[in-house]
């Protein structure tokens, strides 16, 4: 059963990566501008939606108080790296950093503070699906006059995408009834950082950033959704599941069905490379789910 909810995880991350970017495409202002709207917005709905999903009910002890703000900060980071580094240089290679720290770094909390057990079964699947990350974004990778700026932060990337994957395995383990109102907090708080951002570098044309054209909306209401039922379903089944586990599997599917998504979608072209990465990351999903 847990693994049916780990791919319908998968599924709903896939449609939210999938949804975003055909949303990002087609909004009507300036493009630096659609991540930050994007990001309010999100905040916006995924936070009353948690709410409703916890019965309206909000209570949060200074522990998952603390757990949400940092997550919080760790999600702008995370946004504000993300854009930075997207515009600096290769955004396969940023991929691949995102993709290692959310496996990496939670992995590494499990083992170390959890005692988790590292069989060598679990490391040949975790260094696998590393392996296949390179491979299925090995084509589009391009270093070339890359700066010093543009890989710090790839660096922060790695670190946002870890310590906030690690943290969500942290309010489960220690307040796992509070767990709504971690994701409420999080979110809410990411979204008033990027409405502040917005008014202070957008002052007399914030409004206009936020009308949205007939195109893209369809493609956010659906991105939303998607975002929603996916970070509520990942929180229920993180304390059944090992870390190490759950966390490569679910990205290493996501990775697969972004790349069909590509080829099938946006009729991207299919590389031995990508099919080989493909192809090892379905193994490694195997090996992982014995």
């Amino acid at each position: 059963m847990n693994f049916i909810y780990i791919g319908l995880i998968i599924l709903l991350y896939s449609f939210q990566t999938l949804f975003c970017k055909l949303f990002t495409d087609r909004y009507p202002g300036k493009s630096e501008l659609s991540s930050p709207i994007f990001c309010i917005i999100e905040a916006i709905f995924i936070t009353l939606a948690t709410y409703a999903f916890n019965g309206f009910q909000f209570y949060a002890s200074s522990l998952t108080l603390l757990f949400g703000v940092l997550n919080g900060l760790i999600l702008f980071g995370y946004n504000t790296s993300l854009i930075k580094a997207g515009t600096l240089g290769s955004y396969a290679f940023l991929n691949v950093c995102l993709l290692y720290g959310a496996i990496l770094v939670p992995s590494a909390y499990g083992i170390l503070f959890l005692q988790e057990s590292i069989t060598l079964l679990k490391i040949i699947g975790i260094i696998m699906m590393l392996i296949a990350c390179i491979f299925m974004n090995l084509d589009e990778i391009k270093l070339k006059d890359s700066t010093l700026t543009y890989y710090i932060f790839c660096v922060l990337l790695f670190l946002f995408n870890g310590a906030y994957c690690t943290i969500i395995k942290m309010q489960t383990i220690y307040h796992n009834e509070e767990k709504q109102s971690m994701i409420m907090i999080t979110f809410a708080l990411m979204g008033i950082i990027a409405l502040v951002n917005l008014l202070c570098t957008e002052k007399e044309n914030t409004l206009q950033a936020f009308k949205l054209s007939k195109n893209c909306l369809p493609f956010l209401i659906l991105c939303l959704i998607s975002a929603t039922l996916a970070i509520n379903l990942l929180m229920y089944i993180l304390p059944l599941i090992d870390t190490a586990i759950l966390y490569t599997v679910q990205n290493g599917g996501v990775l697969i069905l972004s790349a069909l998504y590509s080829i099938f979608l946006f009729k991207e072209k299919l590389s031995h490379k990508k099919l080989l990465g493909i192809i090892i990351a379905v193994i490694s999903i195997t090996i992982l789910s014995i």
